[in-house]
């Protein structure tokens, strides 16, 4: 029995035929899941050793405070065996927030032992919600960063190789045998980053992605591939060990365009035809990268039609890939409305390289567990296996499935998977049982959202303003290491310029009132002097943290009313100025300098931007009615077009009529916004 009130409530999906809510025929199925009382709930990395040896990680991926483990399986005997738990492994701080993950970054070493890094999603055991962002500058309850880890199967030893980026996160990485290195990219500020495990040493390449991609592909020449969040393909070449632009971008559905922001690889897999097949998100495109010209090619919609035709999906996504002894294409094919409906799953195979069609093999799982998220997907003796997570705060587990058993095209039975049912309107029809109480912990879980919703809202990290124009200079510019901007204005008639440029070479950039780029030309600029500015305040006592007097020097400066002015320090400290008085303020950013301050023509407001190179940046406000505000970080986008994250915001400037503020970004990625100042 299924309450209707249930139904009409969540049901938004569907209908669907029948057949689209049949599993994989079961005679061939082993599907393991960790017992109850395991309290995490994800795998975020899995991978299969060249002798054959299983490997996943455990995870806490939601509002529980929880440290990662390391696990074995045993496709033989279905045996897990846990070996590690992160917290005997490492020292940790207990108020910290917990490395809770380790995130498609394990790698084998030729040697035998397992290399892999930490990550988080996981709260710090007094706090209400994961809030990374929030405590980035909090010395006790913030993230130390990510830990190296090297697990030995052989004596069961885990090494820890330390933090490589405070701060930090890691969010994907790969291990080069040829280099001896560990590349990864950080969640927050998309960086990429290399660890020579020879000498330890790290190199910074600078920002690669707005945030948080993490597919690293080490392609068969031997560099590294990877994705910005915005779809923008690029590698590292890893035998000159360098960054290469490829001028390479994603096409977008034309229905997805509000998705920009999620337009990274999600998976990857080599081909027998010699080509990169690419899994894209928020994109219904299967791609290629060929190797031979340097180009990606669309190869066509990923959707079986049987399934994406019966409904209009908004976000349909592969989840895992690999190929078949035959060079057949198998992988997850999930689909969702962001609704508490959004367990769907179907393994699905493609010819591609024969000119066939996806065919549907039925929901991935179990009738009474389908399998929410494939994260990872590999096919052994003819044996597809992959891992089981994500099912709410169920456990996780490792599914197989033997090919030859779905290949006749035959579906198994329905599904009786309550999570799988709660947002179809048809499942009075076919499930069996009282949904409203089978599936009770699922509504309570998905009640909760709102209420996090709207935590995070009221303790946003992220500067809050109309975002005009959010102009991606990097993507724009004949050459992106020019993009950082190191000045701007406002011209007549409401279009802006930008002085950018790496030090050496300058270029300044022409952007209409519209946010529309108009066009760039070489130009001779030298940056302000700054000891002129710290020359001019010298007299002046201004504010510094204690034992940082030295630092209490003037680094930006803006006319306020009453002849005033905010002045800014290399230490991140402001103060109001009169004559050769100042009024300390306090702290404009957690740390590093102010950057640069602009302020409204009337003079009774100033805006400003300050922080270290290696933090997220700050945006801050000044008036007389409510003082110093920190305002928070740079990442906005107007809704359809591009959205861009920047942590070392340099330059800021305010329209003559007062009305739009511009802010230039410094990072690898230049980006150039545009806010309303009326709202």
């Amino acid at each position: 029995m299924v309450s209707q009130e249930i139904v009409q409530k969540y049901g938004v999906l569907g209908p669907l035929p029948a057949f689209a809510h049949k599993m994989v025929p079961q005679n061939g199925v082993r599907h393991v899941v960790l017992p109850p009382e395991v309290r995490h709930n994800a795998i975020w990395d899995y991978k299969i050793s060249p002798t054959g040896e299983h490997y996943f990680s455990v995870c806490a991926e939601g509002n529980f405070s929880e440290f990662v483990r390391l696990y074995r399986y045993d496709p033989k005997t279905l045996a897990m065996q846990r070996l590690f738990k992160l917290e005997e492994a490492i020292i940790t701080s207990p108020r910290a927030i917990r490395p809770s993950k380790v995130h498609t970054s394990m790698g084998f070493m030729p040697d035998g032992r397992l290399i892999m890094s930490t990550h988080t999603t996981a709260s710090a055991p007094t706090h209400p919600y994961w809030m990374m962002y929030a405590y980035y500058p909090h010395l006790w309850e913030g993230y130390p960063g990510s830990n190296v880890l090297i697990y030995d199967p052989a004596t069961g030893h885990v090494e820890d190789l330390g933090i490589p980026v405070p701060h930090e996160t890691i969010y994907g990485g790969v291990y080069d045998a040829e280099t001896n290195a560990f590349y990864f990219t950080g969640y927050m500020r998309g960086h990429m980053y290399k660890l020579d495990l020879a000498n330890r040493h790290v190199t910074d390449y600078g920002q690669v992605t707005e945030h948080g991609s993490y597919c690293l592909v080490r392609g068969r020449d031997g560099n590294i591939y990877c994705s910005s969040r915005s779809g923008a393909f690029f590698r590292l070449n890893t035998r000159e060990n360098r960054l290469e632009d490829l001028k390479l971008y994603f096409p977008v559905s034309p229905e997805r365009q509000f998705m920009k922001n999620h337009h990274v690889i999600l998976f990857a897999a080599d081909g027998p035809d010699g080509k990169l097949y690419l899994a894209v998100g928020f994109s219904d495109q299967l791609m290629a990268y060929n190797y031979e010209t340097g180009k990606p090619e669309c190869v066509g919609r990923f959707g079986p039609e049987e399934l994406f035709g019966a409904f209009a999906w908004s976000h349909d996504a592969i989840d895992g890939m690999a190929f078949d002894k035959d060079g057949v294409l198998w992988y997850g094919y999930r689909c969702h409305e962001g609704t508490i409906g959004e367990s769907n799953n179907w393994l699905v195979s493609w010819d591609v390289l024969r000119g066939g069609k996806p065919q549907n093999h039925g929901l991935i799982g179990t009738p009474g567990r389908m399998v929410n998220v494939f994260n990872e997907m590999y096919i052994r003796d003819d044996v597809l296996y992959g891992s089981d997570t994500n099912h709410d705060f169920d456990p996780p587990g490792i599914f197989a499935i033997d090919l030859e058993s779905v290949r006749n095209g035959e579906l198994g039975p329905l599904c009786q998977d309550a999570y799988h049912w709660l947002g179809y309107r048809e499942a009075g029809q076919y499930y069996q049982g009282d949904l409203a109480v089978d599936g009770e912990r699922f509504y309570k879980t998905y009640q909760n959202r709102p209420v996090e919703g709207k935590f995070n809202e009221e303790n946003h990290t992220q500067f809050k303003a109309n975002c005009l124009a959010c102009v991606p200079l990097w993507r724009l510019m004949d050459k992106l290491e020019l993009s950082s901007v190191r000045a701007l204005g406002f011209e007549e008639g409401g279009g802006l310029w930008a002085i950018c440029g790496d030090g050496k070479q300058h270029v300044r950039v022409t952007i209409g009132p519209d946010g529309q780029f108009l066009g760039e030309q070489p130009v001779d600029w030298q940056p302000e002097d700054g000891q002129a500015l710290a020359a001019q305040f010298a007299d002046v006592v201004l504010p510094a943290q204690p034992g940082r007097r030295y630092l209490a020097q003037a680094s930006a400066a803006a006319p306020l009313s009453g002849g005033r002015q905010l002045v800014g320090t290399k230490d991140g400290m402001a103060a109001v100025v009169s004559g050769k008085k100042a009024f300390s303020l306090g702290a404009a950013a957690p740390n590093g300098p102010v950057r640069a301050i602009a302020s409204t023509p009337d003079g009774h407001k100033a805006f400003g931007v300050a922080g270290d190179d290696s933090d997220l940046g700050m945006v801050f406000s000044y008036d007389d009615e409510n003082g110093l505000l920190q305002l928070g970080r740079v990442m906005a986008g107007a809704r359809g077009g591009y959205v861009g994250c920047s942590y070392q915001p340099s330059c800021i400037a305010i329209s003559p009529d007062g009305r739009r503020m511009a802010i230039g970004a410094a990072d690898r990625l230049g980006c150039v916004y545009l806010f309303s100042l009326e709202d």
